[in-house]
């Protein structure tokens, strides 16, 4: 609940601190005496955007901090899960600088404006004017009906389902545009991996293919100078090998005259060894140098070939072809693999798809079991609440696809009078008549409100009277398990809190401030008999707020 609420430096709020009780609390107040203002501190609190303009003195900066007593309220996980410190009391704090400029805090923890928030829904509901208008929003009509029947979890496990639908129909969608245009260039990598297939490239082809082709055409050249090197060396009358064979004998025949002939003699023999082995050589080379036109055609023609490919895939080695080939069949390998991936997330949407449906018709079928009995209490409330012939209907109207709380799109119609047929609220309820509505809504599924405080902003607008006693007795009973702040121009409805504050404008000789003061015994009586009389409190007045508090 929310214990205490400092303010400096906001709108007319110089400084306030004011500490809220248990139960229901009351907040009265001259009209234009600041109780709005003091709604819109503690919105910045829970959240919501800052304006620099709410500075009252623009040199300094504004200050509003809160503290909510959260014991057993299952709040620890939240604070966990977002590395807070967690304490029984938890102290929000908002700043905002001359320059506009906000810093939020949670137990002195710098926090961002959404962490705000998402702790401020937990924390309180504030139910103002605008928010009656809700009740002609399809989407709250349906969260009402799953609160008030106790639904939250089935409604929660339906939408985790459709969650996930969702995400595999994003996939398909994705998955299903990527193959199209895969399967667009499918036939222009079946071609060009085809080309590069069949040519049975290998890698240092091009340049083997090109020395033979040197090879082939200049055989009679190399076969000619094989000849005639072979007759000089070994097979002409004087061959080199002849002679040379020759000068050795020779020398060898002198040599044991002339010692020193021993190595020169040597040298020439291994000449002469080294002469016929060659010769012999180059001879055998003579077969390997025949002219073969047939293989030199398939020679040119495979390096044309090679050369087309580097040309039109603009690569400078066979290499590079071979790995361009890979790729074209590493694509098309991808563009089955995208297609089995795309069957396999159809067919699991598929049975989740209809495991969706069931719940979704399971949560339609607990839908229509709940909203007789609420569309009779509500009627009853209504009833009770000064509209005798009011009738309360819930329209169901089915839905073809499926939605993020299910297949029902739900509204609530009105009729205030005899004979009416019951409409859209806002066509034929008035704005009191919408405000005690929604405070009957609210009785209805106050069981199910996690917040622990609930602020009303004169919700009780418009009634009077014996009406204005009930809607203080249904105020009551929903502060029974949690804190209620009332803001009330009714002193009937002033009358039923257990506790009173006051709002209130006082002027210095600088300017005007708001404040607000927590009322005791005779100040709230007198507060009550002023709002009974007028600024001119009678004795009668005094007797009826008498009456009013049983004192």
């Amino acid at each position: 609940m929310l214990k205490s609420l400092s303010v400096s430096n906001y709108a007319l709020i110089t400084s306030l601190e004011v500490e809220f009780r248990e139960g229901l609390n009351m907040i009265t107040g001259e009209t234009g005496a600041g109780k709005s203002i003091l709604l819109g501190a503690l919105g910045l609190i829970l959240g919501n955007r800052a304006d620099g303009q709410v500075l009252k003195d623009k040199s300094q900066k504004c200050m509003i901090e809160a503290g909510f007593e959260v014991r057993g309220l299952g709040f620890g996980g939240f604070f966990e899960a977002n590395d807070l410190d967690y304490d029984s009391t938890v102290i929000v704090r908002r700043e905002i600088t001359p320059q506009g400029k906000s810093r939020a805090f949670i137990n002195d923890t710098p926090v961002n404006l959404n962490l705000l928030r998402d702790l401020g829904l937990m924390l309180v509901d504030i139910h103002s004017q605008h928010q009656n208008l809700m009740l002609n929003d399809p989407g709250y009509a349906l969260h009402v009906i799953d609160q008030f029947g106790g639904l939250s979890s089935q409604v929660s496990d339906y939408a985790a389902g459709y969650q996930a639908l969702k995400g595999l129909d994003k996939k398909v969608q994705t998955l299903t545009e990527a193959l199209a245009r895969s399967r667009a260039d499918q036939d222009y990598l079946e071609f060009q991996f085809s080309q590069l297939d069949q040519a049975s490239l290998t890698t240092g082809e091009l340049e083997a293919l090109e020395q033979e082709q040197e090879l082939l055409e200049h055989a009679g050249d190399i076969q000619l100078r094989l000849t005639e090197s072979v007759q000089i060396l070994h097979e002409s009358e004087d061959a080199i090998e002849t002679r040379l064979k020759q000068v050795v004998a020779g020398l060898q025949s002198v040599s044991g005259y002339l010692h020193s002939l021993t190595e020169p003699v040597s040298r020439l023999q291994s000449v002469y060894l080294e002469i016929q082995e060659t010769a012999r050589e180059l001879n055998n080379l003579l077969d390997h140098a025949e002219s073969n036109p047939d293989r030199l055609t398939v020679i040119i023609e495979r390096i044309d070939l090679i050369n087309n490919l580097l040309r039109k895939h603009h690569v400078v080695s066979v290499p590079e072809l071979i790995e361009l080939r890979d790729q074209y069949s590493m694509r098309l390998a991808g563009i089955q693999i995208s297609d089995e991936e795309l069957q396999r997330v159809m067919a699991e949407r598929k049975v989740l798809f209809t495991e969706v449906g069931e719940k979704a018709d399971a949560l339609t079928l607990a839908r229509k079991k709940v909203w007789p009995g609420f569309e009779r209490k509500v009627t009853a409330l209504a009833r009770d609440l000064g509209m005798p012939n009011a009738i309360f209907r819930v329209e169901h109207k089915p839905s073809d696809e499926f939605l993020a709380d299910g297949k029902d799109e739900i509204r609530f119609l009105f009729a205030a009078n005899k004979n009416q047929v019951p409409e859209e609220l806002q066509r034929v309820a008035s704005g009191g008549e919408t405000s005690r509505l929604m405070l009957s809504i609210k009785s209805l599924i106050s069981d199910s409100l996690a917040v622990p405080t609930v602020i009303f902003d004169e919700i009780d607008a418009g009634v009077s009277g014996d009406i204005a006693d009930k809607v203080g007795n249904l105020m009551v009973r929903l502060s029974s398990g949690r804190q209620i702040l009332n803001i009330t121009h009714l002193p009937q409805v002033a009358s039923k809190g257990d506790h009173h504050y006051l709002v209130y404008k006082f002027d210095d000789e600088k300017s005007t401030h708001t404040s607000i003061r927590r009322l005791e015994n005779e100040e709230r009586i007198m507060e009550l008999a002023k709002m009974l009389s007028g600024e001119k409190i009678t004795q009668e007045a005094i007797q009826n707020a008498r009456v009013l508090l049983k004192k």
